[in-house]
């Protein structure tokens, strides 16, 4: 597989999570300096890429459940990847969700929400077939709908008023009492999928550093750009601020009639590949831990698992019970899984030959 389709799979996984949950979350940890958290949060996954793409390229041609149960044996590759299974699942489902709704208001609104999530089929399907399969739907998706979203992002520049961008520091850097600053960093646990890749070589660091540059640039983009149209005394009582301001661009001029569902269209694109990624860690992880070379089987459970939790979630409001359990499991996943793989790493590097 080719660094280029790697690198745009990096892009697509992380880019379906920063127009819906990601804003919201932004503005409710902080009433100024909203760069300070967002810039905080990209260190961290800079340095846990870095650790984990170090780790793996110890072990070329292998994933974390090989790494794992060579170095470590069944049972211990058993509790270390467990949490990322629950965690791929809550989070999955909480992202999906928000998406789910947003299908039901904008697009379908008398439709049930049993039946749209069916809309889980597509990206199931795709998982059953394989990160090739996902990867090859990922790059014709991302050429045909990045260009709507970037164009939805740039039509909004007309209606900034940058006095609403004010007080550009906080310098009490006060975000880091609010427990939504830590839910937010579910957006940097996009890179976890690398260890199920098997590269076969090291992937160059300086072209991930690039990505993350260009993903921060819409990660600000997804925060500054509502913000500095509706302001910060409006915009934290909105649950969609990246669909509303769609809205406000003036539409006389595009070929579009409303722009809101053409972005709601293109984000929920961007969302059917990280859901069959998503699917695919969760079916992979599943079958090489429990299920010997049943993958049909494990794409089934995950499946089935996700349609009966999400229709328990038609209310958003639900989310709030496992936020606390979701952020743990994060930081878990970013920050120990990396740790673990690169000391396996060196554990194998001081081997005696």
């Amino acid at each position: 597989m080719s660094n280029k389709a790697l690198l745009t799979m990096f892009v697509i996984v992380h880019l379906s999570l920063y127009f819906y949950i990601y804003p919201v979350k932004m503005i409710e940890s902080t009433s100024k300096g909203h760069w300070e958290p967002i810039v905080i949060g990209f260190l961290l996954e800079l340095c846990c890429v870095w650790v984990y793409v170090k780790g793996l390229a110890a072990f070329p041609g292998k994933d974390l459940v090989d790494i794992c149960k060579e170095v470590s044996g069944t049972w211990v590759a058993r509790l270390l990847l467990i949490p990322l299974i629950v965690y791929l699942f809550l989070d999955s489902n909480f992202t999906h969700s928000y998406e789910m709704e947003s299908i039901s208001i904008l697009l379908l609104p008398n439709t049930p929400t049993y039946f749209i999530l069916l809309l889980y089929i597509i990206p199931l399907y795709v998982a059953w077939k394989g990160y090739d399969a996902i990867s090859r739907g990922g790059m014709v998706v991302f050429i045909c709908v990045f260009p709507l979203v970037l164009f939805s992002l740039i039509s909004a520049m007309s209606n900034f008023d940058f006095n609403n961008i004010y007080p550009i520091i906080d310098t009490r850097l006060s975000f880091f009492k609010k427990p939504t600053f830590y839910s937010a960093f579910f957006v940097h646990a996009g890179f976890l999928f690398l260890g199920l890749v098997k590269m076969k070589r090291r992937l160059p660091f300086r072209q991930i550093t690039s990505m993350l540059g260009i993903l921060l640039i819409f990660a600000m983009s997804s925060v500054y750009v509502p913000m500095l149209i509706f302001g910060q005394e409006s915009i934290i009582y909105f649950r969609y601020p990246n669909v509303l301001t769609s809205d406000t661009i003036d539409s006389e001029w595009i070929v579009f009639d409303w722009l809101p569902t053409f972005f709601v269209i293109a984000m929920i694109a961007i969302s059917m590949v990280a859901a069959a990624v998503s699917f695919w860690m969760m079916s992979t992880l599943i079958e090489k831990l429990f299920l010997k070379k049943k993958r049909g089987i494990a794409v089934l459970i995950v499946g089935i698992l996700s349609y009966i939790f999400s229709c328990y979630l038609d209310n958003i409001d639900k989310l709030g019970k496992y936020i606390t359990l979701n952020t743990i499991l994060c930081f878990y996943c970013i920050l120990g899984i990396p740790l673990a793989i690169i000391l396996m790493g060196l554990r194998v590097r001081r081997k005696p030959a």
